[in-house]
């Protein structure tokens, strides 16, 4: 009896193997097929040492900037904060930069530290002549956005975070297991997905199952197809996790860094992690050295404020700068 029950089980195991690696090579298969579809889906090219930073212009007929930088791991930061970036446009020009490893840009196979990030970012802008400018940043970009304005404070005009990343937050940890190991352990087991074609399968007949975007947003199907394409075959490469593994030198970097004296600062931030992190608001409030016009919004929802409080988000800033 139990070598009737261990034969059906190796033949069980054996199926799933089968299945499985039908399913990997038509992934694959898959995976050549649609690269020609993400090819200039969007955007414009900016040459950037060497390589092509794709961004997304609106509002260029109006006159005061905003630089929109995504969050760690983003498939899509054009797609993503599109609806955001279109409503913002009515009032400002947006700038939608996708980093090297993010979206349609190149993939950089360099170390990815925070001096190298900034400095091809602000390279980015200074190649479209952009001198003057308002930096708006979701999670990890917003230490990005501290250290830039503190390397070029003559430019920057104001920062605004979308529950950006702090110097400290580190300190407190949430969890049994770092933010770090979190976000790495979960960039894995996405990959796991995506390789395996678990992803591929739940989106066959819904696109918007492999992404994660503001679906109260009219997105074309066109949109769609491409935002599914890159969050299968494009996220967590090399350039991401290789940033994901500098992230506690960053960090450090700016352990004591403060936005300069005369710059305003407005951060919206997430009511979910003021919950799970005791010092989330008082660690935003610590950056901030101008007091006239600075302020910290606490926002109900979660890490994803775009998605979730969007119309509130661009009212305040309307009011924050235009006023």
């Amino acid at each position: 009896m139990r070598k009737i029950i261990f034969k059906v089980i190796k033949w069980i195991l054996l199926v799933l193997i089968l299945i499985l690696a039908v399913i990997v090579v038509w992934n694959y298969a898959c995976k050549r097929n649609e690269a020609g579809k993400v090819k200039d889906a969007y955007g414009q090219s900016v040459e950037v040492a060497g390589k092509n930073m794709v961004v997304d212009i609106n509002g260029e007929e109006n006159e005061t900037t905003i630089i929109l930088l995504p969050g760690w791991g983003s498939p899509s930061p054009v797609l993503e904060f599109l609806p955001l970036a279109e409503q913002l446009s009515k009032e400002y020009i947006v700038i939608t930069i996708e980093p090297f490893g993010y979206g349609l840009s190149d993939v950089a196979g360099t170390e990815r530290n925070i001096d190298t990030i900034v400095e091809e970012l602000h390279e980015c802008v200074k190649e479209l002549d952009y001198n003057q400018y308002y930096l708006m940043a979701h999670s990890l970009s917003g230490l990005y956005s501290l250290y830039w304005a503190n390397v070029y404070p003559q430019e920057v005009q104001g920062f605004i975070g979308i529950d950006p990343s702090v110097p400290k937050q580190s300190d407190e940890e949430p969890f049994p297991i770092s933010m770090i190991a979190l976000n790495k352990l979960s960039a894995y087991l996405q990959k796991v997905k995506n390789i395996t074609g678990i992803t591929r399968l739940q989106s066959v007949a819904h696109s918007e199952k492999a992404i994660y975007a503001d679906l109260s947003y009219g997105y074309s199907e066109k949109q769609l197809e491409v935002y599914r394409i890159l969050s299968m075959d494009y996220m967590y490469n090399k350039d991401v996790m290789n940033e994901l593994k500098h992230m506690e030198e960053t960090l450090e970097t700016v352990r004591d860094m403060k936005f300069p004296e005369d710059l305003p600062v407005l951060q919206f931030i997430s009511s979910s992690n003021c919950e799970i992190m005791d010092l989330w608001e008082p660690l935003h409030k610590e950056v901030i050295t101008e007091t006239g016009r600075s302020e910290v919004i606490r926002l109900d929802g979660g890490h994803y404020l775009h998605f979730e409080r969007r119309q509130e988000i661009v009212e305040k800033v309307n009011e924050w700068i235009l006023n």
